[in-house]
């Protein structure tokens, strides 16, 4: 694999965004408690995350006149985990306050802090693992059921990306091994000044990095894992890549079929968003 740029597509945000724009105005649902102001802040946290995604992926990666180092690795390594579960994180919170526009029931109460912090990727997924199963939010199984049957299916790989972000969070380093590229452009030790090849390795980006299937399990009980059977950092980036590309999508598309404002245009003289409208049934 020589190509690490992530093809990230964002696009349809913008569109995602102007009917947001559009429910909120006065003549429209309103923008009760600012749910429109909080459906921007987590859209243009999630834009920033997946660009700390790209960056830190491609940094990683790239002939770079850097030291690679194992700890300049794992700075990456974490960077990359953290942005990603972010990104999750974030459009969570994002589409949960455009489903405030229309059904404050049926999504975490954007008006109150102690609702805001309990919004996560399980009011999406629901949690059926668990001793007790915590069902979907009810908004979301209406409002966005494109979004959470992806989710629902990607449930391996959110969990790899968020179980090793919280290990990198909360424990310690998650980078243990991987390979080193072995392409480098031509003269590019001879433009740093580095003949001995013994030192080369030290400017030597990754080819691939492993992550763990079970990074909480205890030091003590991990088992050595066969090379074919490493989960690839590089694999998981790319199918979260393509992940993100189809929520989006899928995001977009569920919000123009399910959450239908009663002036299908904005009127661009006043499109300012208003707090004294009803919502929709």
């Amino acid at each position: 694999m020589n190509n690490f740029e992530l093809p990230f597509d964002l696009q349809l945000c913008d569109q995602m965004d102007q009917h947001a724009l559009l429910c909120c105005q006065k003549y429209n649902f309103g923008n009760e408690g600012d749910w429109f102001g909080t459906f921007r802040d987590g859209l243009y946290g999630f834009y920033s995350r997946i660009n700390g995604v790209r960056k830190h992926f491609y940094q990683v990666h790239a002939w770079i006149p850097t030291l690679c180092t194992p700890s300049n690795t794992e700075y990456h390594l974490s960077a990359i985990l953290f942005n990603m579960d972010s990104a999750i994180e974030c459009f969570t919170f994002a589409l949960n306050a455009l489903g405030n526009s229309v059904c404050v029931k049926g999504f975490r109460d954007i008006t109150d802090s102690k609702s805001l912090r309990t919004i996560s990727p399980t009011d999406v997924l629901g949690a059926p693992d668990r001793n007790k199963p915590l069902e979907p939010m009810s908004g979301f199984t209406k409002y966005f059921p494109c979004v959470q049957k992806l989710w629902t299916g990607n449930r391996d790989l959110l969990n790899i990306i968020f179980e090793n972000h919280d290990t990198s969070k909360h424990r310690g380093t998650v980078y243990s091994s991987g390979q080193y590229r072995n392409d480098p452009p031509a003269g590019f030790f001879q433009a740093l000044g580095i003949t001995d090849k013994s030192n080369f390795i030290l400017y030597t980006p990754m080819a691939e990095i492993f992550l763990s299937a079970n990074p909480k399990t205890p030091s003590r009980d991990r088992q050595p894992i066969p090379v074919e059977d490493h989960i690839l950092l590089e694999e998981i980036a790319f199918r979260f890549c393509y992940f993100i590309n189809k929520t989006v999508v899928l995001a977009t598309n569920d919000a123009l079929a399910n959450i239908k404002p009663p002036v299908k245009k904005l009127n661009e003289t006043s499109d300012q968003c208003a707090d004294n409208n009803p919502k929709q049934a």
